[in-house]
């Protein structure tokens, strides 16, 4: 062998390998229709014990969360502060999404003794929020939602406006005549 074909081997062998590389690596991914629902069965399902001690807390720690949100957004408006308003609601409609949404999916807590008012006042505020983020549509949605889920128990009491306690009747009619004059 020459001592040119021997200085050249080890690149061509590391380029070579450097090629076939990807073709070793395998996707792992599940093709689409094996893809288990996001909403699995624990989460429509009554909790107990720990488990609702979990959802508990994770319900007051959203509600607490969107309540210093909404305290944001109001203060941004104030300071007509646009770019910081404009970055803050994207985060936020990424939080709701990824966080308070799929936490509000399950029926239960809408009728569990210990997680209704929570889980009412969480939905209170994702609208408040929804009406500074100038979302009528969704705030529409989401004052249905409210309405469907607690049908007949309008005399429960409810947070809102953010910081007072009023019926949930009240707190609906309240957001329904908020949602169009932001």
């Amino acid at each position: 062998m020459s001592t040119t074909t021997s200085r050249w081997l080890p690149l061509l062998g590391l380029l070579a390998g450097a090629l076939l590389l990807p073709a070793c690596a395998a996707d792992h991914r599940l093709p689409g229709e094996m893809v288990v629902e996001e909403t699995a069965a624990e989460d429509s399902a009554p909790l107990g014990g720990e488990s609702l001690a979990q959802r508990k807390r994770q319900l007051q720690r959203s509600h607490a969360d969107m309540r210093h949100y909404h305290t944001t957004l109001r203060s941004l408006r104030h300071r007509r502060d646009r770019n910081a308003w404009i970055l803050f609601s994207g985060f936020l409609d990424k939080y709701m999404g990824m966080h308070v949404e799929p936490m509000l999916r399950g029926e239960w807590q809408s009728t569990h003794p210990e997680l209704m008012a929570l889980d009412a006042n969480l939905r209170l505020v994702k609208a408040e929020v929804l009406i500074q983020l100038r979302d009528p549509r969704r705030v529409g949605q989401t004052v249905e939602e409210i309405e469907r889920r607690y049908q007949g128990r309008e005399g429960m009491l409810v947070e809102y406006p953010i910081g007072d306690q009023t019926t949930l009747g009240e707190a609906l009619e309240h957001l329904k005549e908020r949602k169009w004059r932001g």
